[in-house]
């Protein structure tokens, strides 16, 4: 055999050897691709496994005795919170005003922008009313937190008004900037403009005992937003669909 036919076996060789390994790898890419998708889904499935207890007070944002606050809610004093729309339990057949279901429409017709699949449920019953509450400040001279719904042990024996950092929990709530804007905790992910679900999902702490106050902070010097289902439960919501009511344990 000539050193040229040698050289062309050589080459062929190499040639041969580069696609078994491409081949190879694009098998491999495959299995690694398979397994991530198969993990994903694992995950996802033991997510919605665990546990969504409210673990702070008063999700459904009613007011106090006055009515002219958040009951179990604490509001910085350079936030005035006004209640400004209940949504009843019961459906539209049943005495739901059709401004309120315009007005859920209205919510999920924004949400669906980053949730396609959302449906708000207008026209139908809630277990529980739905109230809708605006924040508005006009200055922020001082720590710029908004206002938090209280710990759901809050005022027994031990309680706090802050919530626990050593477990799975998620921060929530539908938002619409109108004016300023807000950042963190139950605020994450707002838009000017539009109503949005946000959230934020936390992973247990390894600090013993660490905790916080679940409040978004003022980024603007003066603002005005809506929000209503607002509060943090243990587990990971992750769409919006499944943060309605959320059943805290007392």
């Amino acid at each position: 055999m000539s050193t040229e036919q040698q050289l062309a076996a050589v080459v062929s060789a190499a040639n041969t050897l580069t696609n078994v390994v491409t081949g190879k790898i694009s098998e491999i890419d495959k299995a690694l691709a398979d397994a991530r998708a198969k993990y994903d889904a694992q995950l996802s499935s033991l997510n919605s496994r665990l546990p969504r207890l409210a673990v702070t007070k008063n999700f459904s944002m009613e007011p106090d005795a006055t009515g002219k606050l958040i009951d179990s809610w604490y509001v910085h004093t350079q936030v005035t919170a006004t209640k400004v729309r209940t949504i009843t339990t019961a459906g539209a057949a049943f005495g739901r005003p059709d401004a309120d279901v315009e007005f859920m429409l209205q919510i999920q017709a924004d949400v669906r922008e980053k949730f396609p699949e959302f449906d708000i449920n207008a026209a139908g019953f809630f277990r529980n009313p739905v109230n809708v509450w605006q924040m508005k400040w006009t200055e922020s001279t001082t720590v710029p937190w908004l206002a938090f719904p209280c710990a759901i042990d809050n005022g027994r024996l031990g309680g706090s008004s802050a919530v626990p950092l050593n477990e799975h929990m998620t921060m929530g709530a539908f938002i619409r900037v109108i004016e300023g804007s807000v950042a963190h905790t139950w605020t994450t992910g707002a838009e000017k403009g539009k109503w949005r679900w946000c959230a934020i999902q936390v992973t247990p702490d390894s600090y013993f005992g660490n905790y916080m106050n679940v409040h978004p902070i003022r980024d603007s010097a003066t603002g005005l937003i809506e929000v209503m289902l607002a509060g943090a439960c243990t587990g990971v919501v992750t769409r919006p669909t499944d943060w309605g009511t959320l059943l805290g344990l007392g």
